[in-house]
């Protein structure tokens, strides 16, 4: 399972994605082509990872969703669906959360970590025993993280061929 390089390629593209940024002070850039322009209180849709340089050098203020809150409320949902049912995440939901934690304390960073593992474990234990019994569905992949997704094929795979080789074993018995 090679989720690092799969989170890596949704990283840059959730980064790619339009944020909104509140400018600070008047600006213009031009690099490499690019023209960006903005006038203080103005509201601007960019690609976020321009909006995180702007907002780093106090040009501007990235609107982001505060993901704490979310954690509590995914953590919340996910306590109240049944055992065999799972709530829906944005699929770089995970990679948005490890993100926003780069900037806590290392309290908070603990805490938020130990919701987030909370979540994950839960998670992880409603897809081991659904992967086992069913393939991913469109309906089912709606609900997943990207990297949700890449562990419940991988169960789900091994667990048929592990069904594969057992049938096989009996049927080299019973012939002999």
């Amino acid at each position: 399972m090679e989720i690092d390089k799969v989170e890596k390629v949704h990283s840059i593209g959730y980064r790619l994605k339009d944020a909104k940024v509140t400018i600070n002070q008047d600006f213009k850039y031009n690099v490499a082509g690019m023209k960006i322009e903005g006038n203080q209180g103005d509201t601007n849709n960019m690609p976020q990872w321009v909006g995180k340089i702007l907002s780093e050098n106090k040009i501007g203020t990235l609107d982001s969703p505060d993901m704490i809150t979310q954690l509590k409320q995914a953590l919340s949902k996910e306590k109240m669906v049944g055992e065999y049912q799972i709530s829906t995440l944005d699929p770089h939901f995970y990679i948005r959360l490890k993100e926003s934690m780069t900037e806590l304390n290392r309290d908070d960073f603990d805490k938020v970590e130990s919701m987030m593992l909370e979540l994950f474990r839960m998670r992880r234990g409603k897809l081991v025993k659904i992967a086992d019994s069913i393939k991913l569905n469109s309906e089912l992949y709606n609900k997943l993280t990207v990297e949700e997704s890449i562990f419940y094929k991988t169960i789900h795979d091994n667990s048929v061929e592990f069904e594969k080789q057992i049938r096989g074993e009996r049927n080299e018995h019973s012939t002999s």
